[in-house]
């Protein structure tokens, strides 16, 4: 019964972590969207305080389009990340507290000091053995998606850097 409540709070914990991890993607995107708006207006700003014709004007705002582009991308990147992350954790948890009621049977069935004693090293090894397995496991997602979300800064500096010069051109 213990058990069932607590694989039952641990759900509604990783439920709750979803769920505030839909409201921050979805507050991104309207954040996303509100910059997109604040930049478009600050480009028409810009194109008649330099008088830029009309093609680089178009030329910077499609190269800010596909700037926001790539902050949403790896926003949710990130964000997807963070999800799998969480996800880990909370099985790591199930599995912890599963080990934790086998181990406790297990003590409570020895008959000596020294039984005991054994038992109680090898569920602390056992513990740590997992603890590092399943970090490990969690660390190598966060940097995969990291990684992710730093290509496509890097694709996206990349092409700002020759629209850049393109535009830095005499005709």
């Amino acid at each position: 019964m213990a058990s069932t409540q607590t694989e039952n709070q641990t759900k509604n914990t990783a439920d709750r972590a979803a769920a505030q991890t839909q409201d921050a993607v979805r507050t991104a995107q309207d954040n996303v969207q509100n910059v997109s708006r604040q930049v478009f207006e600050a480009t028409e700003r810009l194109t008649r305080g330099f008088n830029l014709s009309k093609e680089d004007a178009e030329r910077f705002a499609s190269q800010s389009r596909q700037n926001l582009d790539a902050v949403t991308r790896c926003g949710t990147v990130l964000s997807q990340g963070f999800q799998e992350a969480s996800r880990h954790w909370i099985e790591f948890s199930q599995k912890q507290f599963q080990r934790n009621l086998a181990a406790v049977n297990r003590l409570a069935q020895a008959k000596t000091l020294q039984e005991f004693a054994a038992i109680q090293s090898d569920v602390v090894r056992e513990g740590l053995e997992s603890f590092v397995t399943d970090s490990k496991g969690i660390a190598e997602t966060s940097l995969k998606h990291a990684e992710e979300a730093g290509k496509i800064f890097s694709g996206a500096a990349k092409q700002t850097a020759q629209t850049a010069q393109t535009a830095s051109r005499p005709n």
